[in-house]
């Protein structure tokens, strides 16, 4: 807990030492909590406006490292805990939207784009966190040479709008109407900016695009 106190101050050397003496602790990470019957949990910023709720365990102290390592530009430190996370919690979306987050921050690494693309493949548009998968599944395969796939993403996942946060849908508009510029869609492409200029009209560098300013 003092982790992530540390955390949410920004405090990031601290921080990385508690936590790390946490995980340290093995199965004693979260038994003085189990004894007196309590389950906190903290709200930790993934990506995009999504949240995640995590506990005093391995996972949840793993996702805080991931978090810290990120903020405080240790890249190749998020990448060590994510692939343990990878171990310990396979099938967990909010692990896999953190994957894919890092492994997107280096689009040159073409083997790493093939993994978060085989990764996100069985990934469905059930949750908020499903959503922010798809995006980043979406920016592999344009990564990758595959604009008309990354589209079709995109649009799959621009369709659920309930619960989703703003941003990322935002996010998801912005992204579909520069792949459509650049597969020579343009009329597409103008209806999808000026659709989101109506939406979010502070949306970064979007006035200048669509030639209001």
């Amino acid at each position: 807990m003092a982790g992530m106190m540390c955390l949410k101050r920004e405090a990031f050397a601290q921080a990385r030492a508690y936590l790390e003496s946490a995980i340290a602790a093995g199965d004693g990470l979260g038994a003085l909590f189990a004894n007196y019957d309590l389950s906190p949990q903290i709200t930790l910023p993934i990506a995009m406006g999504i949240f995640a709720h995590i506990s005093p365990t391995e996972r949840g102290t793993l996702l805080a490292l991931v978090e810290l390592c990120e903020a405080s530009g240790d890249a190749e430190g998020a990448a060590q805990h994510l692939e343990r996370l990878l171990v310990i919690a396979p099938e967990d979306p909010v692990v896999l939207l953190s994957f894919v987050q890092i492994g997107l921050d280096t689009p040159q690494d073409h083997d790493l784009l093939d993994r978060v693309i085989a990764l996100t493949a069985a990934t469905q548009n059930e949750t908020p966190i499903d959503t922010g998968i798809l995006l980043y599944r979406a920016r592999a395969l344009a990564a990758r040479g595959l604009p008309d796939a990354a589209i079709e993403v995109l649009t799959r996942a621009g369709r659920r709008r309930k619960d989703r946060p703003d941003r990322l849908l935002h996010q998801i508009r912005h992204d579909r109407a520069e792949l459509s510029e650049r597969v020579g869609r343009k009329a597409q492409a103008r209806r999808e900016f000026e659709k989101l200029y109506v939406e979010a009209p502070e949306f970064e560098g979007l006035a200048e695009r669509l030639g209001l300013c």
